[in-house]
């Protein structure tokens, strides 16, 4: 249930309904959710396989080929020694932060609870809305953060993962 009422509220935050239908932007947004679904799924198969943070040692790669595929081509022309500079020190400090705290929440907690917890970030985009540009969220998308953290914090309750032998035994 508490997907559901987390999707309902990052519907009652976005106001779908007071827009165009954009078929491609469906297709970006389904796409998006196939990669997130994935993402998590394989970093908490990865955290289960390796002690410590070593799993980063796989994904980070894996991570940079794919935006690569996408960046190079881009870049290409563009490029002068103090980018390649800034983007290198990007590429080390950006990722390994995020990844290893998603790393080591995914250990703790199930899979399910995790995506539930990641719907708070429309609800985190509006306050800092709210502060940083002075955007003052409708009665619908208040209604919505609430319903988003409701549902984030119900999740996390019950989310915790069991012990496992398969992930706790050495290799």
């Amino acid at each position: 249930i508490w997907p559901a009422l987390a999707l309902v509220g990052v519907l009652l935050l976005t106001e779908p309904w007071h827009g165009a239908i954009n078929l491609a932007g469906i297709g970006f947004a389904a796409g998006s959710a196939i990669g997130w679904a994935v993402y998590i799924l394989l970093t908490q198969h990865i955290g289960d396989r390796f002690s410590g943070l070593t799993g980063l040692s796989l994904t980070i790669p894996v991570a940079a080929a794919t935006a690569a595929v996408v960046g190079i081509p881009q870049a290409a022309g563009h490029l002068t020694a103090p980018i390649v500079v800034a983007a290198i020190g990007l590429a080390l400090l950006m990722p390994v932060l995020p990844f290893a705290l998603e790393m080591i929440a995914l250990r703790h907690m199930n899979h399910a609870a995790f995506g539930t917890l990641m719907a708070l970030e429309p609800a985190i985009g509006v306050v800092l809305g709210l502060v940083v540009l002075h955007q003052h969220p409708s009665a619908v998308q208040t209604l919505g953060i609430m319903l988003v953290v409701v549902a984030g914090a119900a999740a996390q309750r019950n989310g915790r993962r069991l012990p496992d032998a398969a992930y706790l035994t050495p290799e």
